[in-house]
């Protein structure tokens, strides 16, 4: 009954925000779907306090700007799909789950170093426990992901980009049909087992990046996948097999239930953002900023205009999973 009453809840939302968008009216209530690091839920709380900040400067006192926790990248792009939520800041798998299902789903903006887009991304790991480091020494990358075969594997979530879609797709390209040929369907990577025709002995889901990192730091899976700091605190129980540069996750949004507008003093504020005219001084510091969880020194990021063609090599990935 709750949940019946929930999606009915979802659709009066839905059309009352629609309603208002098809008559080219901006909304006066804002919601940033927020997604909190179980791993410095202070920090991230903090974070997310910065945005909805920096979202209220930008649209004004005649809108209120509302934060709402979720509890997976799931939750994040229904919400982002149903207008629930307008804003979301969480992973380009994300947002590409949700722009599979509607084009209108778009990234408005992303940062990166001097804000060039070309340097706008953060690693991501496929790794093991410290103990089976002498499995992988002296060998290539496609070696060392042949010693994969038939093991246990932890990913993040299935919209995940860092911790399922690449590491998905480092597979795929070995052993599937442009590869080996072993491989028929991504579903053998990421859900069946080698006794099920799968790739791995077990498939094990961390449900975010911190989980994924125990597991294989607790020695709970052979190897798994995980991005940026999340592998620090267990930076002495962990080896890293491979690792691919990814695209940072963009600010995006449902055009559906947002009109240009908003959208427009969206851009136009977080482009021109600096440590000088942030509300929060703090805003590009590593420690204590929104960009707490950045491998770099965020003190030279800047905000840029994106679109959906900056995402490709992730939507590209990301067919078919």
């Amino acid at each position: 009954m709750k949940k019946l009453m929930r999606l009915c809840m979802v659709a009066m939302l839905g059309l009352g925000v629609m309603t208002g968008c098809s008559e080219g009216k901006a909304k006066e209530e804002i919601t940033i779907a927020f997604l909190p690091n179980e791993t410095d839920s202070q920090a991230s709380e903090a974070a997310y306090d910065m945005l909805k900040e920096e979202v209220q400067a930008a649209l004004g006192d005649g809108v209120e700007v509302k934060v709402t926790p979720l509890d997976d990248y799931n939750a994040v792009a229904e919400a982002i799909l149903t207008g629930t939520a307008d804003i979301a800041w969480e992973s380009g798998a994300t947002f590409t789950s949700a722009y599979m299902q509607n084009e209108n789903v778009v990234p408005i903006l992303s940062y990166g170093p001097q804000g060039d887009p070309e340097k706008s991304g953060y690693n991501a790991y496929i790794g093991t426990n410290i103990k089976h480091k002498a499995d992988f020494e002296g060998k290539s990358e496609e070696e060392k992901i042949a010693q994969l075969k038939g093991k246990s594997f932890s990913f993040v979530s299935s919209t995940s980009t860092s911790g399922c879609v690449v590491p998905t797709t480092t597979f795929w390209k070995l052993y599937g049909p442009d590869g080996t040929k072993e491989l028929t369907s991504k579903d053998q990577i990421t859900t069946k087992t080698n006794k099920e025709g799968g790739f791995f002995s077990e498939v094990q889901y961390g449900g975010d990046h911190q989980g994924s990192v125990e597991l294989i730091a607790n020695d709970k899976v052979y190897a798994g996948a995980y991005c940026c700091t999340y592998g620090d605190k267990y930076k002495d129980d962990l080896y890293v097999i491979s690792q691919s540069f990814v695209p940072n996750g963009p600010m995006w949004v449902n055009k559906d239930y947002m009109d240009q507008e908003t959208i427009d003093k969206l851009v136009e504020h977080f482009t021109n953002l600096t440590s000088e005219n942030a509300i929060n001084k703090n805003f590009f510091n590593k420690d204590g900023g929104f960009f707490f969880e950045a491998e770099d020194d965020p003190s030279n990021y800047k905000f840029f205009k994106t679109d959906v063609d900056h995402y490709k090599f992730i939507i590209d990935m990301y067919k078919d999973q």
